[in-house]
Parts: C-alpha cells; sequence; structure tokens
C-alpha cells in the first residue's frame, strides 16, 4: 500500500521488531506521539529532516539498549516505491 509520492511507511515494522511501543519511542525521539502514529500509517503528509534524525536516533537508542547491532537509517521509517502503471 503506498502512501502519498509513492511513499510505504516501514515504521510499525520497525517498532514491532524491537519490541517497543509508539509512545516509548514518541517519548524518547521527543516528539508527539501523533507523529509516530501518523509515520506507522502512512498519514504523515511532510516530515522534517531533525524530526527524522530524531526519530533515527530513538531507534538507535534502542537498538542498542536491546543488544541489536543494527544502525537505523530513514529506510526503517519509510521507503519510496516506484509505481506500476
Amino acid at each position: 500500500m503506498s502512501n502519498n509520492n509513492g511513499f510505504v511507511p516501514t515504521l510499525k515494522k520497525t517498532i514491532d521488531d524491537l519490541g517497543i511501543t509508539a509512545n516509548a519511542l514518541a517519548v524518547q525521539a521527543r516528539v508527539r506521539p501523533l507523529t509516530i502514529y501518523d509515520l506507522c500509517k502512512g498519514k504523515s503528509r511532510q516530515i522534517s529532516l531533525a524530526t527524522l534524525n530524531d526519530v533515527i536516533l530513538a531507534l538507535n537508542y534502542f537498538s542498542q539498549k536491546k543488544g541489536v547491532k543494527k544502525k537505523h537509517s530513514v529506510s526503517d521509517i519509510l521507503e519510496h516505491v516506484e509505481a506500476v502503471e
């Protein structure tokens, strides 16, 4: 399911894989919980680079805390998918 401009949300899977809640991520990233919920559902119409950075840093924090050796990136939040015609 593609969102605006061909973007597909991947944050929900990332959160589930880490075993954390959207609210915990929002608190750690210091963003509104609604921002995280909208990103998970693909409802975000725009997102700032600063917010992306904060979410990635928070994901990395939880990964390190859980002993997961992964550095997260934008693709753990959303991906661009070419439209099929």
